[in-house]
């Protein structure tokens, strides 16, 4: 009986060993997946803000020269040079990343402005109805710039240097003081008088346009948390040659009456602008990507 039983046991035992030499060595362990890399992307649109200095450079002339519309002499001009002046308002856009890190947009913006210049006639110096001398003078302001500008430019992960251009805008304001003389009116002399037309006094001519011409920029964007980023932008704008009517109110009419005397002057106008904005952009969330 008891030779039975170790016999059992060894078998069992025996038994045991071969089943474990079958089993494989060890089961192979799917390795954890790793976490995704989040990509940037400047695909979204956005709204902002800027404030900035501009400066810039208007040019007078006379196409014609009528008597007494005389402040230069027709072929010459007065340059107004206009000294850096602030400039505020806001942008609104869109852009789209695509093959890889280049980025395509659009974008408007609009801005208040105050850059002013002024110059004294170097020409008829003397040429002045009034008796202490003051100097024919000749006065420009711009108090708004618009743009509707493409965009491309090439990003490094939120790093942004690009390029704009397209058509821009400018409200200006000019006038001339202290002119003896002034535009057509019915009166062959085309004098200005004072408000009962009793007394000569000196033409002040004004007017103001809105005006159509280009800019071409260069910038530079930072992403710097969540939704916002940050930007520097270089624009210059171009407005060309354009005619504008002057309008003196106080000219010398028939009887005791005062009539408008206009005149035409060609202004040539050149602007230079530098900005600091920002941006909050929507659905930047999803637009960060992820990368495995």
């Amino acid at each position: 009986m008891k030779k039975l039983l170790l016999a059992s046991t060894a078998l069992v035992a025996l038994g045991g060993q071969a089943l474990a030499a079958d089993l494989p060595v060890g089961m192979p362990v799917k390795a954890p997946i790793a976490a995704p890399i989040p990509v940037f992307s400047w695909t979204g649109c956005y709204v902002g803000g800027h404030v900035g200095v501009g400066w810039g450079r208007k040019d007078f002339s006379e196409p014609t020269e009528p008597f007494g519309q005389n402040f230069a002499p027709v072929g010459s001009s007065i340059n107004v040079d206009t000294g850096a002046g602030f400039l505020g308002g806001g942008q609104i856009g869109c852009d789209y990343q695509f093959a890889g890190n280049w980025v395509i947009g659009a974008r408007g913006d609009f801005a208040w402005a105050h850059i002013t210049g002024q110059s004294s006639d170097p020409f008829f110096a003397g040429k002045t109805i009034n008796s202490d001398g003051s100097p024919i003078t000749l006065n420009a302001k711009t108090d708004a710039l618009a743009t509707v500008v493409g965009r491309l430019g090439y990003g490094w992960d939120r790093f942004m240097l690009y390029g704009t251009s397209g058509a821009a805008w400018a409200r200006d304001k000019y006038s001339i003081t202290n002119l003896p003389f002034w535009g057509a009116g019915l009166n062959q002399a085309n004098f200005c008088a004072n408000s009962t037309n009793t007394q000569v006094a000196p033409c002040n001519p004004t007017g103001s346009e809105t005006r159509l011409g280009w800019t071409v920029g260069v910038g530079f964007e930072w992403a710097i948390a969540g939704n916002w980023s940050l930007l520097v932008e270089f624009n210059h704008y171009d407005f060309g040659s354009r005619s504008v009517t002057l309008t003196a109110l106080n000219g010398a009419g028939p009887g005791t009456v005062t009539i408008p005397l206009s005149g035409s002057v060609d202004i040539k106008q050149r602007i230079e602008a530098v900005k600091l904005g920002f941006n909050y952009r929507f659905g930047w969330d999803s637009a960060v990507a992820a990368r495995y």
